[in-house]
């Protein structure tokens, strides 16, 4: 009689996917983290993608998912969230970002660029003006 043993180990490869990859303000995503009514769904390559989800990001998931050389299966877990960019033409510097959350929806206002620039340059501009007063008084 022979007697084998082997111990068979496999470390899991975890690799995150984040779409879009840029485009949404800090303060926007990070109001959306805290109040989002996230979505959450498991899957495996066999399952089908949720149609809830971008058709942008379903491309990216879908060959994701198949299982690669020397690999049995492959899943992922999707934690997803519905967002809208909001600009209306009478509030043209303003962004709307609007978002389910978990008792109603939730909207997060901020500057556009635009205003954003303007407000930066009127603050340099005070002080240029400081600077210039105080080497004038001094």
């Amino acid at each position: 009689m022979t007697w084998t043993e082997g111990t068979i180990s496999r470390q899991p490869r975890t690799e995150e996917v984040k779409w879009p990859e840029s485009g949404l303000p800090y303060m926007a995503r990070q109001h959306a983290r805290e109040y989002g009514n996230w979505h959450r769904t498991f899957l495996t390559h066999d399952d089908s993608v949720p149609d809830d989800l971008e058709g942008e990001f379903k491309a990216l998931l879908k060959p994701r998912l198949k299982p690669r050389d020397g690999e049995i299966a492959r899943e992922a877990d999707l934690r997803y969230l519905p967002l809208a960019r909001v600009v209306v033409p009478e509030h043209r510097h303003r962004i709307y970002y609007v978002y389910p959350g978990k008792s109603a929806p939730q909207v997060v206002i901020l500057p556009s660029p635009q205003r954003t620039w303007q407000i930066v340059g009127a603050v340099l501009g005070v002080l240029v003006v400081l600077y210039l007063l105080s080497r004038l008084l001094s």
